[in-house]
Protein backbone atom coordinates (compact mmCIF):
# COMPACT_ATOMS: atom_id res chain seq x y z
CA UNK A 1 0.00 0.00 0.00
CA UNK A 2 1.44 3.36 -1.07
CA UNK A 3 1.45 5.97 1.69
CA UNK A 4 -0.54 9.07 0.80
CA UNK A 5 1.13 12.46 0.60
CA UNK A 6 -2.27 14.18 0.54
CA UNK A 7 -4.21 15.41 3.54
CA UNK A 8 -7.77 14.07 3.61
CA UNK A 9 -9.32 17.49 2.94
CA UNK A 10 -6.97 18.02 -0.02
CA UNK A 11 -7.78 14.58 -1.39
CA UNK A 12 -11.53 15.22 -1.15
CA UNK A 13 -11.24 18.48 -3.09
CA UNK A 14 -9.09 16.89 -5.80
CA UNK A 15 -11.17 13.73 -6.09
CA UNK A 16 -14.40 15.73 -6.32
CA UNK A 17 -12.95 17.78 -9.18
CA UNK A 18 -11.57 14.66 -10.89
CA UNK A 19 -14.93 12.83 -10.58
CA UNK A 20 -16.67 15.72 -12.34
CA UNK A 21 -13.99 15.97 -15.01
CA UNK A 22 -14.27 12.23 -15.68
CA UNK A 23 -18.05 12.53 -16.02
CA UNK A 24 -17.67 15.49 -18.36
CA UNK A 25 -15.29 13.59 -20.64
CA UNK A 26 -17.94 10.90 -21.09
CA UNK A 27 -20.95 13.21 -21.20
CA UNK A 28 -22.43 11.68 -18.03
CA UNK A 29 -24.48 13.70 -15.55
CA UNK A 30 -23.43 13.38 -11.92
CA UNK A 31 -24.19 15.20 -8.67
CA UNK A 32 -21.73 15.44 -5.79
CA UNK A 33 -23.84 14.67 -2.71
CA UNK A 34 -23.17 15.33 0.98
CA UNK A 35 -19.58 16.46 1.61
CA UNK A 36 -18.61 20.11 1.82
CA UNK A 37 -21.85 21.35 0.21
CA UNK A 38 -23.73 20.51 3.43
CA UNK A 39 -21.62 22.84 5.57
CA UNK A 40 -21.54 25.51 2.86
CA UNK A 41 -25.35 25.47 2.93
CA UNK A 42 -25.36 25.68 6.74
CA UNK A 43 -26.97 22.25 7.10
CA UNK A 44 -24.28 20.76 9.36
CA UNK A 45 -21.04 21.77 11.03
CA UNK A 46 -17.92 21.65 8.82
CA UNK A 47 -16.07 18.34 8.90
CA UNK A 48 -13.76 16.38 6.65
CA UNK A 49 -15.41 13.28 5.19
CA UNK A 50 -13.56 10.01 4.70
CA UNK A 51 -14.95 9.62 1.19
CA UNK A 52 -16.48 11.40 -1.78
CA UNK A 53 -20.09 10.52 -2.64
CA UNK A 54 -21.75 11.11 -5.95
CA UNK A 55 -25.06 10.27 -7.56
CA UNK A 56 -24.91 9.23 -11.22
CA UNK A 57 -27.58 9.31 -13.89
CA UNK A 58 -28.87 5.72 -13.36
CA UNK A 59 -28.88 4.98 -17.09
CA UNK A 60 -25.11 5.61 -17.19
CA UNK A 61 -24.15 4.11 -13.80
CA UNK A 62 -22.25 1.06 -15.06
CA UNK A 63 -20.58 3.11 -17.78
CA UNK A 64 -19.33 5.63 -15.24
CA UNK A 65 -18.04 2.91 -12.90
CA UNK A 66 -16.19 1.31 -15.83
CA UNK A 67 -14.59 4.68 -16.60
CA UNK A 68 -13.49 5.01 -12.97
CA UNK A 69 -11.82 1.59 -13.05
CA UNK A 70 -10.26 2.24 -16.47
CA UNK A 71 -8.64 5.30 -14.88
CA UNK A 72 -6.90 3.14 -12.26
CA UNK A 73 -9.35 2.95 -9.36
CA UNK A 74 -10.00 -0.45 -7.78
CA UNK A 75 -13.41 -1.58 -6.52
CA UNK A 76 -13.56 -2.63 -2.87
CA UNK A 77 -13.93 -6.41 -2.54
CA UNK A 78 -17.47 -7.47 -1.70
CA UNK A 79 -18.75 -9.94 0.86
CA UNK A 80 -21.48 -12.55 0.44
CA UNK A 81 -23.96 -10.36 2.37
CA UNK A 82 -22.80 -7.03 0.98
CA UNK A 83 -23.22 -8.11 -2.63
CA UNK A 84 -26.84 -9.04 -1.88
CA UNK A 85 -27.72 -6.14 0.38
CA UNK A 86 -25.91 -3.07 -0.99
CA UNK A 87 -27.32 -2.75 -4.49
CA UNK A 88 -27.40 1.03 -4.84
CA UNK A 89 -23.70 1.90 -4.81
CA UNK A 90 -20.18 0.76 -5.58
CA UNK A 91 -17.05 1.87 -3.71
CA UNK A 92 -13.56 2.42 -5.08
CA UNK A 93 -10.06 3.04 -3.72
CA UNK A 94 -6.60 3.76 -5.08
CA UNK A 95 -3.08 3.53 -3.72
CA UNK A 96 -1.77 6.90 -2.63
CA UNK A 97 -5.22 8.32 -1.87
CA UNK A 98 -6.38 8.50 1.78
CA UNK A 99 -10.08 8.67 0.85
CA UNK A 100 -12.49 6.38 -0.95
CA UNK A 101 -15.00 7.02 -3.68
CA UNK A 102 -18.68 5.97 -3.44
CA UNK A 103 -20.72 5.99 -6.64
CA UNK A 104 -24.51 5.76 -6.21
CA UNK A 105 -27.07 4.75 -8.83
CA UNK A 106 -29.83 5.90 -6.49
CA UNK A 107 -30.05 7.24 -2.97
CA UNK A 108 -32.02 5.20 -0.38
CA UNK A 109 -35.14 6.98 0.83
CA UNK A 110 -36.10 8.46 -2.52
CA UNK A 111 -38.80 5.94 -3.40
CA UNK A 112 -39.73 7.10 -6.90
CA UNK A 113 -38.08 5.66 -10.00
CA UNK A 114 -34.32 6.44 -9.74
CA UNK A 115 -34.18 8.05 -13.19
CA UNK A 116 -37.14 10.28 -12.31
CA UNK A 117 -35.57 11.25 -8.98
CA UNK A 118 -32.24 12.07 -10.62
CA UNK A 119 -33.95 14.33 -13.16
CA UNK A 120 -35.83 16.17 -10.39
CA UNK A 121 -32.60 16.76 -8.43
CA UNK A 122 -30.66 17.66 -11.57
CA UNK A 123 -33.20 20.29 -12.58
CA UNK A 124 -32.50 22.10 -9.28
CA UNK A 125 -28.73 21.60 -9.12
CA UNK A 126 -26.19 24.34 -8.43
CA UNK A 127 -22.44 24.65 -9.05
CA UNK A 128 -19.83 24.57 -6.29
CA UNK A 129 -16.09 24.98 -6.72
CA UNK A 130 -13.74 22.10 -5.89
CA UNK A 131 -10.02 22.48 -6.64
CA UNK A 132 -10.79 25.37 -9.03
CA UNK A 133 -13.40 23.37 -10.95
CA UNK A 134 -17.13 24.07 -10.90
CA UNK A 135 -19.00 20.87 -9.99
CA UNK A 136 -22.75 20.13 -9.93
CA UNK A 137 -24.29 19.65 -6.47
CA UNK A 138 -27.93 19.44 -5.32
CA UNK A 139 -29.40 22.77 -4.20
CA UNK A 140 -29.90 23.57 -0.51
CA UNK A 141 -33.35 22.00 -0.12
CA UNK A 142 -32.38 18.89 -2.11
CA UNK A 143 -29.22 18.56 0.00
CA UNK A 144 -31.33 18.79 3.15
CA UNK A 145 -33.42 15.84 1.93
CA UNK A 146 -30.27 13.82 1.19
CA UNK A 147 -28.77 14.59 4.61
CA UNK A 148 -31.93 13.69 6.53
CA UNK A 149 -32.50 10.44 4.63
CA UNK A 150 -28.87 9.46 5.21
CA UNK A 151 -29.09 10.33 8.91
CA UNK A 152 -32.37 8.47 9.41
CA UNK A 153 -30.70 5.24 8.32
CA UNK A 154 -27.89 5.57 10.86
CA UNK A 155 -29.28 7.69 13.70
CA UNK A 156 -29.93 4.80 16.07
CA UNK A 157 -26.57 3.18 15.39
CA UNK A 158 -24.13 6.11 15.30
CA UNK A 159 -24.16 9.21 17.49
CA UNK A 160 -22.83 11.31 14.59
CA UNK A 161 -25.89 10.57 12.45
CA UNK A 162 -28.18 11.24 15.39
CA UNK A 163 -26.49 14.60 16.00
CA UNK A 164 -26.60 15.54 12.33
CA UNK A 165 -30.31 14.72 12.20
CA UNK A 166 -30.94 16.88 15.27
CA UNK A 167 -29.01 19.78 13.70
CA UNK A 168 -30.81 19.36 10.37
CA UNK A 169 -34.25 19.51 11.96
CA UNK A 170 -33.33 22.88 13.49
CA UNK A 171 -32.32 24.40 10.15
CA UNK A 172 -34.28 27.57 9.40
CA UNK A 173 -36.21 27.54 6.13
CA UNK A 174 -38.07 30.43 4.56
CA UNK A 175 -41.53 30.08 3.03
CA UNK A 176 -40.16 29.39 -0.45
CA UNK A 177 -37.86 26.66 0.86
CA UNK A 178 -40.66 25.02 2.84
CA UNK A 179 -42.82 24.97 -0.27
CA UNK A 180 -39.93 23.52 -2.27
CA UNK A 181 -39.31 20.89 0.43
CA UNK A 182 -42.92 19.73 0.28
CA UNK A 183 -42.82 19.63 -3.52
CA UNK A 184 -39.52 17.75 -3.60
CA UNK A 185 -40.59 15.20 -1.00
CA UNK A 186 -43.68 14.41 -3.07
CA UNK A 187 -41.84 14.36 -6.41
CA UNK A 188 -39.05 12.07 -5.18
CA UNK A 189 -41.10 9.80 -2.93
CA UNK A 190 -39.30 10.92 0.24
CA UNK A 191 -42.56 11.77 2.02
CA UNK A 192 -43.12 8.34 3.59
CA UNK A 193 -39.56 7.88 4.95
CA UNK A 194 -39.57 11.47 6.26
CA UNK A 195 -43.18 11.61 7.46
CA UNK A 196 -42.12 12.12 11.11
CA UNK A 197 -39.45 14.71 10.28
CA UNK A 198 -41.13 17.00 7.74
CA UNK A 199 -43.51 18.56 10.31
CA UNK A 200 -40.52 19.99 12.19
CA UNK A 201 -40.23 22.52 9.35
CA UNK A 202 -43.99 23.03 9.18
CA UNK A 203 -44.31 20.80 6.10
CA UNK A 204 -47.30 18.46 5.92
CA UNK A 205 -46.41 14.91 4.88
CA UNK A 206 -49.33 13.44 2.95
CA UNK A 207 -48.71 9.69 3.06
CA UNK A 208 -51.33 7.02 2.42
CA UNK A 209 -51.38 3.35 3.38
CA UNK A 210 -50.52 2.26 -0.16
CA UNK A 211 -47.17 4.06 0.06
CA UNK A 212 -46.35 2.42 3.39
CA UNK A 213 -47.12 -1.00 1.90
CA UNK A 214 -45.23 -0.40 -1.36
CA UNK A 215 -42.15 -2.53 -2.23
CA UNK A 216 -40.04 0.65 -2.37
CA UNK A 217 -40.97 1.61 1.19
CA UNK A 218 -40.42 -1.94 2.42
CA UNK A 219 -36.92 -1.84 0.92
CA UNK A 220 -36.28 1.44 2.74
CA UNK A 221 -37.56 -0.12 5.95
CA UNK A 222 -35.17 -3.04 5.42
CA UNK A 223 -32.22 -0.64 5.26
CA UNK A 224 -33.34 1.21 8.39
CA UNK A 225 -33.80 -2.08 10.24
CA UNK A 226 -30.27 -3.10 9.28
CA UNK A 227 -28.90 0.14 10.72
CA UNK A 228 -30.93 -0.25 13.92
CA UNK A 229 -30.35 -3.94 14.47
CA UNK A 230 -26.81 -4.29 13.19
CA UNK A 231 -25.37 -7.28 11.35
CA UNK A 232 -27.82 -9.75 12.89
CA UNK A 233 -30.74 -7.76 11.46
CA UNK A 234 -29.01 -7.57 8.08
CA UNK A 235 -28.74 -11.35 7.91
CA UNK A 236 -32.33 -11.83 9.09
CA UNK A 237 -33.75 -9.43 6.52
CA UNK A 238 -31.62 -11.00 3.81
CA UNK A 239 -32.87 -14.45 4.84
CA UNK A 240 -36.50 -13.31 4.90
CA UNK A 241 -36.36 -11.81 1.41
CA UNK A 242 -34.42 -14.66 -0.22
CA UNK A 243 -35.98 -17.42 -2.36
CA UNK A 244 -36.40 -20.75 -0.58
CA UNK A 245 -33.54 -22.35 -2.50
CA UNK A 246 -31.11 -19.65 -1.29
CA UNK A 247 -32.04 -19.78 2.40
CA UNK A 248 -29.83 -22.75 3.45
CA UNK A 249 -26.75 -21.13 1.89
CA UNK A 250 -27.50 -17.81 3.61
CA UNK A 251 -27.85 -19.54 6.99
CA UNK A 252 -24.51 -21.30 6.54
CA UNK A 253 -22.69 -18.11 5.51
CA UNK A 254 -24.32 -16.13 8.33
CA UNK A 255 -23.15 -18.62 10.95
CA UNK A 256 -19.77 -19.47 9.43
CA UNK A 257 -18.34 -16.87 6.99
CA UNK A 258 -15.83 -17.77 4.33
CA UNK A 259 -12.15 -17.01 4.78
CA UNK A 260 -12.44 -14.06 2.35
CA UNK A 261 -15.51 -12.61 4.07
CA UNK A 262 -13.90 -12.96 7.49
CA UNK A 263 -10.80 -11.13 6.26
CA UNK A 264 -12.92 -8.23 4.94
CA UNK A 265 -15.23 -7.97 7.94
CA UNK A 266 -12.62 -8.69 10.62
CA UNK A 267 -9.14 -7.79 9.33
CA UNK A 268 -7.85 -7.97 12.92
CA UNK A 269 -8.14 -11.79 12.85
CA UNK A 270 -4.84 -13.38 11.73
CA UNK A 271 -5.05 -15.43 8.54
CA UNK A 272 -4.25 -18.73 10.23
CA UNK A 273 -6.56 -21.72 10.94
CA UNK A 274 -6.92 -21.52 14.73
CA UNK A 275 -7.24 -17.72 15.02
CA UNK A 276 -9.82 -17.84 12.22
CA UNK A 277 -11.72 -20.64 13.98
CA UNK A 278 -11.92 -18.69 17.24
CA UNK A 279 -12.65 -15.48 15.35
CA UNK A 280 -15.72 -17.16 13.83
CA UNK A 281 -16.78 -18.48 17.26
CA UNK A 282 -16.52 -15.00 18.84
CA UNK A 283 -18.41 -13.48 15.92
CA UNK A 284 -21.16 -16.07 16.30
CA UNK A 285 -21.43 -15.31 20.01
CA UNK A 286 -21.77 -11.58 19.37
CA UNK A 287 -24.42 -12.22 16.74
CA UNK A 288 -26.52 -14.41 19.03
CA UNK A 289 -26.25 -11.81 21.82
CA UNK A 290 -27.57 -9.13 19.45
CA UNK A 291 -30.40 -11.26 18.09
CA UNK A 292 -33.10 -9.89 20.47
CA UNK A 293 -32.25 -6.34 19.44
CA UNK A 294 -32.40 -7.32 15.76
CA UNK A 295 -35.79 -9.00 16.18
CA UNK A 296 -37.13 -5.95 18.01
CA UNK A 297 -35.92 -3.68 15.17
CA UNK A 298 -37.59 -5.88 12.57
CA UNK A 299 -40.96 -5.59 14.35
CA UNK A 300 -40.90 -1.78 14.07
CA UNK A 301 -42.25 -0.08 10.99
Amino acid sequence: MVESLLRLDEANELLSAWACAQAGRHGIRILLVKGRALSDYGLRAPRVSADVDLLVDPARFDEYCDAVMDAGWEEFPGTFAGERFTLHSRSFRRDGWPNSFDVHSYFPGFLRDPAEVFDVLWDRHRSLGFANRDCPVPDRVSSLLVLVLHSLRGATEQARHENELAVATRVALDDAERAALAELAAATGAGAPMREVLPTWGVVAEVDEAELNSPAYQEWHRKVVTAQGGAAAAWLTLLTAAPLREKPRIVVRALWPSRADLAIGHPEVPDRPWPQFWGRIRRLGRGLARLPRALAAMRRR
